[in-house]
Parts: structure tokens; C-alpha cells; sequence
């Protein structure tokens, strides 16, 4: 069975300590499976204060599936993945629903291989050239395949224990951001659960995401400005051990947005955006 040798991997990393059993949390996913999910993204923004109030709360939506397919052991080391975007959907307030379908046809069957380490982190994220794609749209998706994993710990943990990793601030769609002075966010991950049902161990993670209080510097217009992130992302995520995958997670919070800039005036720009994330696996 294709299951056995990750099974056996687990049995020898298990061990019982005070606050129950503890696991090295490692990325060996069986060779030849296949994965197929589907990404959600709800955001609701609303501009609170600025020349930009009046547009009031704007509703968006993504899903965007996808098909992950382990290839095996990489060249140099690591597990390599090939990715395949499928039909994806998105809805913009007050952009035509026929221009955002022209334009996410271009990444329908997208592909990107991607390796991991032992620890899930990516080493190589490759995308195959897509004609008529631009690199800003590569960039973002590149991102969104970052944000899927976290990095394990180094040793075993279990219920109870926390690890923290930095991540990429969501600034992908943000026009010249530069993060360099303010840092990245910091992702405090929590093992709410250890789940063993027959061969399969699974463990269910609390996450709680915080943003640097420095300034982030903006160029936009050829105006220069600031923004300050404040608010955190919490949610969950469940990862199986034995078949090296998620099987479900959810994120959500508020996050607020000060933008400073001389365009602006005397009065900072101040955005509110509700988001919920979710991924889970398909049958």
C-alpha cells in the first residue's frame, strides 16, 4: 500500500512525553498522489476615511481550484510538486465579469513545480511560461502557493506546543510596496489536536498571524507615501502526516490599512478589509 512507508516513518518518530504523544511534523507525501482542492477568498473592504469614502463597502470573491500531483524525490534534494490551476472565478465591483473571465482564462491550466524540504518549505517554484500572462499575475500566484504551507519545527511537538515563522505580508496587489524597513508578519502556529485513525495521523494546527508596526513605504504616481497595517489573522489547519497534505483550513480576521501620502492631503486614507480564507480538500 502506498501509505505503508510514511506510516512506518511516523511509528519511529512518535514519542510519549507528559502532555501526551509528540510527532516530527515532516513533509514525505507518497509518490504518484494526487490532491485536488479548492481555494475560497471573501473580502469585504471598506474605506473609512479619505477622498475615497464615498465608494462605501465593496464585496469580492475568489475560488480558485487546483490539482496537486506529487512527482517524487527532486534533484538535489526535497519532494518535487507539480501544481495545475483550473477554472478559476473572481468577482470585482465595477469591473465587467466578461473582462476578469477573458483574463483568468489566460491561468486555466497553469502549471508549476514546486519543491519542498522535509520541513515543507519551498527551495524552487518554477511556473512554465503561460502566453499572454503578465509577470504581476505569475508574482501574485507564486504567493498564493507560499501562503498554503507553513514551516514545521525542527523537533517533535505536541498538544499544546507553538512554533512562530515568518510570512510574506498580503501585499501582493499592492502597487509599490516595499517592506523591506517594516519587516514581515509573524505566524504563530498552536497544536490544538494529534488524530490517529488507523494508518493516518493527522494534526490540526490553531495559527495566528500578527503585522510589523513599522511603516511600510508606497510609490505610487510618482507620489510618495506610508502604510500601516494593524489587526491579525487566526484560523486553523489540518495536515495529514501519512499522505503529506492539508485536508482543511480557514483564516480570518480584520486588518486595517492607514495610508499616508501627500496626495492624500492633511487626512490619512484608513481601510478596513474583512477577509476569510479557506481551503479544503476535494474527494
Amino acid at each position: 500500500m502506498r501509505y505503508c512507508h510514511a506510516a512506518l516513518l511516523l511509528l519511529a518518530v512518535v514519542a510519549c512525553g507528559g502532555e501526551g504523544p509528540k510527532v516530527a511534523l515532516r513533509y514525505h507525501p507518497p509518490t504518484g498522489a494526487a490532491y485536488h482542492y479548492a481555494l475560497e477568498q471573501r473580502t469585504q473592504v471598506n474605506i473609512a476615511s479619505g477622498p475615497l469614502a464615498a465608494m462605501g463597502k465593496q464585496q469580492l470573491f475568489m475560488r480558485m481550484p487546483f490539482t496537486q500531483t506529487v512527482k517524487g524525490s527532486a534533484s538535489g534534494g526535497g519532494t518535487e510538486v507539480e501544481v495545475v490551476f483550473e477554472s478559476m472565478t473572481m468577482e470585482i465591483p465595477g469591473v465587467s465579469p466578461d473582462l476578469i473571465a477573458r483574463e483568468l482564462a489566460k491561468m486555466n491550466g497553469l502549471r508549476s513545480t514546486v519543491v519542498y524540504d522535509d520541513r515543507a518549505q519551498i527551495v524552487r517554484n518554477d511556473f512554465a511560461p503561460a502566453p499572454g500572462l503578465r509577470p504581476d499575475m505569475v508574482k501574485q500566484m507564486k504567493t498564493s502557493i507560499k501562503a498554503l504551507t507553513f514551516a514545521f519545527p525542527d523537533h517533535p511537538v505536541g498538544r499544546g506546543d507553538s512554533w512562530t515563522v515568518t510570512t510574506e505580508l498580503p501585499l501582493s496587489q499592492v502597487p509599490g510596496a516595499n517592506a523591506a524597513e517594516a519587516g514581515p508578519a509573524w505566524t504563530t502556529l498552536t497544536v490544538r489536536e494529534i488524530r490517529i485513525a488507523g494508518s493516518d495521523t493527522s494534526v490540526v494546527l490553531d495559527l495566528k498571524t500578527t503585522f510589523p508596526s513599522g511603516p511600510i513605504h508606497l510609490t505610487f504616481g510618482g507620489q510618495q507615501g506610508t502604510l500601516k497595517l494593524e489587526g491579525e489573522l487566526v484560523g486553523h489547519q489540518q495536515f495529514s502526516i501519512s499522505r503529506g497534505a492539508i485536508l482543511d483550513g480557514t483564516v480570518k480576521g480584520t486588518t486595517k490599512m492607514n495610508i499616508s501620502a501627500a496626495i492624500f492631503g492633511s487626512k490619512a486614507m484608513s481601510v478596513l478589509a474583512d477577509t476569510e480564507s479557506s481551503i479544503f480538500l476535494l474527494p
